[in-house]
Order: C-alpha cells, then structure tokens, then sequence
C-alpha cells in the first residue's frame, strides 16, 4: 500500500468546524506500453503491477492470445514504461493505431477493439452455475480485500473468483485498469478464465464486458449498474450479468440460467 498511497496536508471541514490534518490520497501515474518497440498506449494507472496492466490490456485488445505469443517483457517501474516483445515480432497494423476508441473508463480509458457489435465470436459457452447465497459471500470476501479503497474511497477493485473462493485480485484508480491487471496475472501464471467468475466495484460497460468475453469468463459480477449496451451484448454473447450484488441482494440481466435462486415469480405491472 505504501507505494500506491501518499499522505498529504488537508482542511477537513464539518459542522463543528475546521481542522488540518493528513489524509491518505491513492497515487496517479502514467505508464507507456510498448509493444515489439511501436509506442501503443499511454495509461494512467496506480503505480503497480505494470507487467499484469500491460499484458491484460494487450489480451484484452486482442493484440496477444496468449503467454505462448509474449517473447519478452520488461518493466521500467520508476519511468513507467514497459516493454512487450512478441515471438512474431510483428509491428502493430496502422489502421489498428489508427481505431483508438474512447472508453468510458477512468484513468483515460482507450480500446482498439472498434464497435461491439463486431464480437459475436466471443460467445461464453460454459455450463457451470452458481448459488446466489455463494455470490453474495464471494462479493463480502471480494469487499473485505478492497484495502486501499476503505483507507481512501480512491480506487476500483477487480477479482476472479470459482465457487470457493477468490483467486485474483487487485486495485487501481481506473476500473478497466484493475480488470486488465487481474487478466494480466492469469496470463502470465496461465490461469483459465474460461469457468471463473469476473466480480468488479464499477459500472459494467460494454467496453468491460468485451474484456471479460476476451478471455471467455461466463459471468460477471458487479457492486453496481450495468449499461444497456453492455446487457444487449451480455445476452447476445452468453455471458450472465449480475449488477448491484450487494448482501443478499442482487440483479441478473441476461443469462440467469447459471444463477441458481429460489422460485421465480413475476410481480404484476403498476396500474
């Protein structure tokens, strides 16, 4: 936490006046991913875990398939940069340099991933499924490593999760940041994606959603609201979307057949 937190001098004001004292701010920095030595990308991002951010962005984008296509990485922490060399060596294509589609994210979010509508080979096709009593205990288990958030309210948390338990998990100021750190590790430690369980802090775009279907993860979890795209694409793509889990509490927009609940029943319209 110490190199992703800083203490500085603030005028904390209340009703029963003013005081100064020190808080702790979460970090910002920039960091530069180079990719077969073609400057891709420059992101801001909390000061960790730069290789799982360059390598979960470059998977997440399609740019790489796997760890078989990673020949070298290295990471400048105290400059920010970091280098991937592919075993193919090839050159980004213009016209992918050329595509940079503004996210939504935080920490200036950029995708070369072009429109959504063009991911309809990412279908999920598992069959597993999961109580809704064992979500509700991964997302309290999920809350309670969110450290640097309950010291400073300053970053997002991401995590994969199977049905014991959490098996990645990091923090950075940008939501999509800390969703490609955790793809990033599972990359690199050859970790499969393809039954676990995606959970985030964030709203869940369409942006984030092509990230998980990257990496073929059947549902996603998240503490709040997805977008409408983002469920359009949940539904089209097999993935099953969960939003505002939060206690026992929870809302499946697409795919709820791997959510095992009570008797469903339908609450009549509003007159």
């Amino acid at each position: 936490m110490k190199d992703e937190t800083r203490r500085l001098e603030i005028l904390r004001i209340s009703d029963t006046g003013a005081v100064k004292e020190r808080d702790l701010v979460v970090r910002e920095a920039p960091v530069t991913i180079f990719l077969n030595d073609v400057d891709l990308v420059t992101l801001l991002c909390s000061p960790k875990d730069f290789e799982y951010l360059a390598v979960g962005f470059l998977f997440a984008e399609g740019l790489i398939t796997g760890k078989k296509d990673i020949k070298r990485i290295f990471a400048d922490n105290k400059d920010g940069v970091v280098w991937v060399e592919t075993v193919d060596g090839k050159k980004p294509r213009d016209n992918i340099l050329a595509r940079r589609f503004i996210t939504t994210g935080c920490g200036k979010g950029l995708s070369f991933m072009g429109s959504p509508k063009h991911m309809k080979d990412l279908k999920a096709t598992s069959d597993s499924k999961i109580q809704a009593g064992r979500v509700a205990l991964l997302m309290k288990e999920f809350q309670e490593r969110s450290l640097i958030y309950r010291k400073t309210g300053g970053v997002h948390s991401a995590g994969l999760a199977n049905a014991r338990g959490i098996v990645a998990f990091n923090e950075d100021l940008g939501r999509h940041n800390a969703i490609d750190k955790i793809l990033g590790e599972c990359v690199l430690k050859g970790i499969k994606t393809d039954n676990l369980i995606l959970m985030t802090s964030g709203r869940v775009s369409s942006d984030l959603l092509v990230k998980a279907a990257r990496a073929r993860i059947p549902v996603i979890v998240s503490r709040s609201a997805p977008t409408d795209l983002s469920v359009r694409l949940a539904r089209d793509l097999g993935i099953t979307l969960v939003g505002f889990a939060r206690g026992s509490r929870m809302n499946v927009y697409s795919n709820e057949r791997r959510i095992a609940a009570g008797p469903t029943t339908r609450r009549k319209a509003r007159r």
